[in-house]
């Protein structure tokens, strides 16, 4: 798992303020989150390979799509830079044992893998 300090090369400060307070999981369960929800879906279902097919969820928060996308029978590995996510990913995937994650952990970004333009 990435240390604080490759994390913060990667995130403001503002972004992690914002994802370790915790509100993400819940974001696309309530208002207008409900219909970004549904087209999403309705858009990956249109374009993504007929499962099984393995799928890299990248940035894909606390899982909500990955969960769903497990469900309809592939295999996702999800990836993402704040270890909340990983964590909340992670349990909720034990808890729904029939359709778990095939992974979910965070990468990593040495200051030389960096695709951050220099200024």
């Amino acid at each position: 798992m990435s240390n604080s300090s490759e994390l913060h090369t990667e995130l403001s400060d503002e972004a992690l303020t914002h994802y370790a307070s915790g509100q993400e999981q819940e974001r696309l369960s309530r208002g207008t989150g409900l219909l970004e929800l549904v087209r999403t879906q309705e858009l990956l279902s249109r374009y993504l390979p007929c499962p099984p097919a393995v799928i890299f969820d990248v940035g894909g928060g606390a899982g909500v799509y990955s969960y769903w996308l497990a469900q309809q029978g592939y295999e996702v590995h999800l990836i993402d830079a704040v270890p909340l996510h990983i964590e909340q990913a992670q349990s909720f995937s034990q808890a729904q044992q029939d359709y778990p994650l095939a992974s979910a952990g965070s990468w990593r970004c040495s200051s030389t893998q960096s695709r951050r333009p220099k200024r």
